[in-house]
């Protein structure tokens, strides 16, 4: 069921990874509409964060599977069932105090580093990120926000544009020797959200223009090209139709996975020599550019055609034994 949206925020946890249990002490978020970001400072800015959230809420992480770690234990219940890939969370719908909201993951449709969308999408990537996440640990986070700016100067390998930085961020220096860590905490949570936002709202409009097709409809970047097929091949054929219930159960028996392997399963060392990669690529398109796809409704076979001789001489609808198209 589509998720009933009537707001959109994107967001992003900083957290102390001292010791076994990562903690959440700052979240930054903003909504899609609105150029300012809000930032939480605290062990309960998960909880806070949920509060201020309003009804039926859709939230992007860069990474849903680590930061919704943190909303979890918050959450009073998990309606539907989560996506989940792998290791990758994509999304997760939850209900917090009777409010409906909805986390995926934005590196599901945009799949690489956040520090390369300013280059990708030409947004302004702000000041040049140093950040001592070494020092934030979670006794210091839970007991002051004045930080000693020589003590973090041990965890920054770039301290020049460190001390660059505490001077730049407004309200960051409180005097020679002191810096307030959730100030230069939430610049730099509230730049990675800009950028998020920035960069995805730019290959949303870009699909919009492009396909009339809405990102925030799709969960990963395979749904929103499976959509675009539909709308460009699928259904303009006429003649094509989604498989369900059994005979989609029958087919998929088809499915084969495979691996690529060397010879006698020996491994080989080739130093100082070229080694050619003959794994093929893109096998999907390419079959369907040298092939073509069966048209019309799955017909269910007679004892007849259950024989392997009718099963050769009618391969395909039309007698065709062998593709003739190249």
């Amino acid at each position: 069921m589509k998720f009933p949206r009537e707001h959109v925020f994107f967001a992003d946890f900083e957290a102390s990874t001292d010791g076994n249990i990562h903690k959440a002490y700052n979240i930054c978020f903003m909504e899609d509409d609105d150029d300012g970001y809000t930032s939480i400072w605290g062990s309960d800015c998960a909880s806070k964060f949920l509060e201020a959230l309003p009804d039926k809420s859709l939230v992007y992480f860069h990474n849903l599977s680590y930061d919704v770690t943190f909303l979890m234990s918050q959450l009073e219940e998990i309606t539907g069932t989560p996506i989940i890939k792998g290791s990758q969370t994509m999304q997760i719908q939850g209900k917090y105090k009777g409010k409906l909201l909805c986390f995926k993951d934005s590196y599901a449709i945009i799949s690489t580093k956040l520090e390369r969308f300013p280059e990708m999408f030409h947004l302004t990537s702000g000041e040049k990120e140093v950040f001592p996440y070494n020092y934030y640990t979670k006794e210091l986070v839970n007991t002051t926000k004045v930080g000693n700016i020589d003590d973090a100067m041990n965890h920054v390998k770039d301290i020049e544009a460190f001390n660059e930085n505490i001077e730049k961020i407004e309200d960051c220096k409180i005097d020679d020797e002191h810096f307030d860590m959730e100030v230069y905490s939430s610049f730099y949570c509230g730049q990675d959200v800009r950028i998020l936002r920035d960069g995805f709202l730019k290959f949303r409009n870009d699909l919009m223009t492009e396909f009339e097709i809405d990102a925030y409809d799709y969960v990963s970047i395979s749904s929103i090209s499976n959509k675009l097929f539909e709308k460009r091949v699928y259904w303009k054929n006429g003649n094509l139709f989604d498989l369900a219930g059994k005979p989609r159960e029958y087919i998929s028996k088809c499915i084969q996975g495979g691996r690529c392997m060397l010879a006698e399963n020996k491994k080989q060392y080739n130093e100082g020599e070229l080694i050619t990669d003959f794994d093929a690529v893109s096998l999907y398109p390419s079959a369907i550019a040298r092939l073509y796809c069966l048209e019309g409704i799955p017909k269910v076979m007679t004892e007849e055609m259950k024989s392997s001789e009718y099963l050769l001489e009618h391969l395909f609808d039309d007698d065709q034994a062998e593709p003739t198209k190249e």
